[in-house]
């Protein structure tokens, strides 16, 4: 939907631009792969660059940092990081996304007319019980703040959009999933300068690197069944593993419950797998792996997924939302996962062309060049 007719902005001037802040939790030492919410930060503002309805927008600090740090590899955005009290003035909208801010300022932007926007991209539901069951370090905090509307992603629908509305007492909005190939593209221009080629390589190798990428901080999204489907698929074709390597494994690796679990397997058995710790992606796709294995629990969009289909890299999940890109298996069959990994090994040389294609499509879908992804966008921020 392209939109022909828009409301007057919330100062009533109809055709001035809308100056929108971001909350950003600026710390120094980040990276851009140790956690998605900077990426979906980065491509919403790019998105929101390409609308002539939206003007100014500035990244809102709610970290310690002083400027954006080097790590996350924003060059290039052109949005200026900023203590959000000096911007109180200039700003239409507030979307409260990578770090909550002071609920006093928020009060006193409702004061100003300004409106304000929760966006939750992360598991709400999981993190909201994980931590004090866990006695984890607190993740979101619900203090109170007077937002106008909630955002969360389609994957939430189930488990969080009843909930928010309940508690925040707000509309709740699922919006579209966005991804953009930019900082991919950054990191597979460096490795080729460095003699290294991302991407699926046919007919490079029979016996498959098999990768498992999983944050491991919640059980919706842990090793536990990517480990399962390597080994079925190990059992039925042992010749087809070269190793497997486990991802953000390092603080399970000594836990008694996570070394009988992992000692079960034969693959940890025979001495063909690794726990590793936290990997920039494109680098390690490209240098050790095959084929990746994922898996999750009511979590069934992740920038992973679009990462490794860009590469063409075989990803076995079990994510509905999907399609038929990758190759599926249902829930937790993790002997389904298995037959479906030993079908990868056998058909993805062959079907490559196909493969890229069902990939692309996916792609353009949650593409922040796609119009519908900003249409969407920027007809919530004028409502």
């Amino acid at each position: 939907m392209v939109i022909e007719s828009l409301p007057s902005s919330p100062a009533g001037e109809p055709d001035r631009r809308l100056t929108v802040g971001i909350s950003l939790f600026a710390r120094d030492g980040q990276a851009i792969w140790e956690n998605g919410i900077h990426q979906n930060i980065a491509f919403l503002a790019m998105m929101l660059r390409k609308s002539g309805r939206i003007g100014r927008i500035y990244f809102l600090n709610g970290g310690d940092a002083k400027q954006i740090p080097t790590g996350l590899d924003f060059g290039g955005l052109d949005v200026e990081l900023v203590n959000p009290r000096d911007v109180s003035h200039q700003l239409d909208v507030v979307i409260e996304m990578g770090a909550q801010l002071q609920v006093d300022w928020l009060k006193y932007m409702k004061t100003l007319g300004k409106k304000l926007i929760m966006c939750f991209v992360g598991n709400v539901y999981a993190g909201l019980c994980e931590t004090p069951i866990f006695n984890q370090p607190s993740g979101h905090i619900f203090n109170g703040g007077p937002y106008d509307e909630v955002w969360i992603l389609p994957k939430d629908d189930k488990t969080a959009k009843p909930l928010l509305r309940t508690l925040m007492r707000a509309p709740v909005y699922s919006m579209p999933h966005i991804w953009s190939p930019h900082f991919v593209d950054r990191r597979i221009a460096a490795l080729a300068q460095e003699g290294i080629q991302f991407g699926y390589q046919a007919g490079r190798r029979t016996d498959w690197r098999l990768a498992i990428l999983e944050p491991n901080i919640s059980v919706v999204k842990s090793c536990h069944y990517p480990m399962l489907v390597a080994d079925e698929f190990y059992r039925a074709q042992p010749d087809a593993v070269k190793h497997m390597f486990v991802i953000n494994s390092m603080h399970m690796k000594e836990h008694s419950t996570f070394v009988h679990f992992a000692n079960s397997l034969d693959l940890v058995r025979h001495h063909k797998a690794t726990f590793e710790p936290r990997v920039e992606l494109p680098s390690f796709l490209a240098q050790h792996t095959d084929a990746v294995i994922s898996h999750q629990w009511e979590n069934p969009q992740n920038y992973l997924y679009y990462d490794v289909l860009y590469g063409a890299y075989p990803l076995i999940h079990n994510s509905p939302m999907l399609g038929d890109a990758g190759y599926y298996y249902p829930e937790f069959d993790s002997a389904t996962g298995g037959r479906v990994l030993h079908q990868a090994w056998r058909e993805h040389d062959a079907n490559l062309d196909s493969y890229r294609a069902k990939a692309n499509a996916l792609l353009q879908r949650v593409s922040i060049d796609n119009p519908a992804n900003l249409d969407a966008y920027v007809e919530r921020l004028l409502a």
